[in-house]
Parts: C-alpha cells; structure tokens; sequence
C-alpha cells in the first residue's frame, strides 16, 4: 500500500471514530427528510405551485446538498484546524507528505461519510416516503460528485488558512447559512424571486440542488450548473492547496 493509500485509509477511519460524524453526516440527512415529510400538514401532497410535484420530492435533493454542506464544509475545515492547532501538522511537515496530499486524503475520507449519507437518504425517501427514483442514475451520480467536491473545496479553503478549530468552525457556520438559503432549505427556488433565483443558480448550493432536480425529474443535467460546481471546486481547492499553512 503507497503512503498516499495509508493515509486516505487512516483519514477515513479515524472520521468514523467521531459520533459526530456518524451522527450528522451519515444519519442526520435521512432522519431530518423523514421528520419534515411527516411534520408538516401536505408535505406529502402534490402541490400545483410546484408543478404537481410534492414539497418532499423537491427538498430530497436540497437535503442531500444539505448533507454535503455539513460534511464538506464544516467537518473538514474543523479536521484541519484542529491538526494544526494540535501541531499534528507541524509533525506531518517534516515527511515526504506534501500538502497536497494531505488535502485530498481528507477530501476522499469526507466523501465516504457524505456518499453513505446521501446513499442512506436516497434509500429512506424511495422507501419511506415514496420518492420516484431519479431518471438518471448516471446523472445524480455526477451531479451529486461534483456537488460534494464544490463543497469540499471550500472546506479545504477555511481549513488551509483558519489558525484553531473555533475560527474554522465560526467561518464555516457563516458561510453555511448563505449557501443553503441560496440551495432552497427554507423555500424552494421555485418560489424565489427571480434575482434571488438567479444568484442561486451561481451559488454551490443552487447549482448543486439543480443539478441534482436535473437528474431526478428530467433525466439530464444542466451543464451550466455543473460548470459552476466544477468552477467552484477548481478555484476553491486550487487556493486551498497554495495557501495551505502548516502552523
């Protein structure tokens, strides 16, 4: 096994070690879709504003880039600044292991956690709540990828330079706000208006929640909106492994 692999293997594991991860990155998304659906008076009814659509089967893919958010953005960035607070980096600085790889080991650990959540989401809205399985399976694969990298990349900013874990994680609450608003937690993007709507669609959140809606109700994906996830991954992970601080 090259050191690359042990330590992507060591990352993921040690991830699994944390209820909090288990806790809000693999269980949460599931169990936060099913409290909702039954929460709320006709959130199981097709409703006409919404094009016959229920609420349920449009927040399915706003939770699941909900999930990516908690695990990309915030779990990340607090890994990070804890192994340099702690001087676990400062130790790491003195082998082979460059920066770079150590930001993609946390990047492919974080991805396990967010697949399994969003996996397990998946499962509880086709089973327990009846919705239709996406049109393109290829397509939500993707979309669902390239949605978690776009937010593991700006986990992997906050993480390169916040100096403690209570900077990252003050940062990256911050930020998690604006992107979910943005991805239609609190209304869907059908009812935004349309300037909100449009800076939605240039948002991680907003590009990730319509790339998926792509896949699941028309069978293809807009590639104006995986252009903006891969833009985001592309310039956001770029900084992070220039920038990186070690101490």
């Amino acid at each position: 096994m090259t050191q690359m692999a042990k330590l992507t293997w060591v990352e993921t594991k040690l991830q699994f070690r944390e209820w909090a991860t288990v806790v809000f990155g693999v269980l949460f998304p599931a169990v936060l879709l099913i409290v909702l659906a039954f929460a709320f008076p006709g959130f199981r009814d097709p409703d006409p504003e919404l094009a016959g659509l229920r609420a349920v089967d449009l927040y399915t893919p706003i939770l699941l880039v909900f999930a990516l958010v908690v695990v990309g953005i915030t779990s990340i960035s607090s890994v990070l600044a804890t192994y340099r607070h702690e001087g676990i980096l400062r130790r790491l600085r003195t082998t082979p292991m460059g920066p770079g790889r150590l930001l993609v080991a946390q990047l492919v650990a974080q991805l396990v956690v967010a697949v399994l959540g969003a996996g397990l989401a998946i499962v509880a809205a086709m089973t327990v709540l009846d919705v239709a399985p996406p049109r393109s399976w290829p397509g939500a694969v993707v979309a669902l990828l390239l949605a978690a990298v776009s937010m593991f990349g700006i986990g992997l900013l906050i993480g390169a330079l916040a100096p403690s874990t209570s900077v990252a994680t003050a940062i990256s609450s911050i930020m998690w706000m604006p992107i979910m608003v943005l991805a239609g937690l609190w209304f869907p993007r059908e009812l935004m208006p349309d300037v909100m709507r449009r800076i939605s669609d240039f948002s991680p959140g907003g590009a990730g929640v319509e790339a998926m809606r792509g896949a699941w109700f028309e069978g293809a994906v807009p590639t104006s909106s995986l252009g903006v996830l891969a833009a985001f991954a592309l310039v956001t992970g770029g900084i992070a492994a220039v920038t990186f601080r070690w101490d």
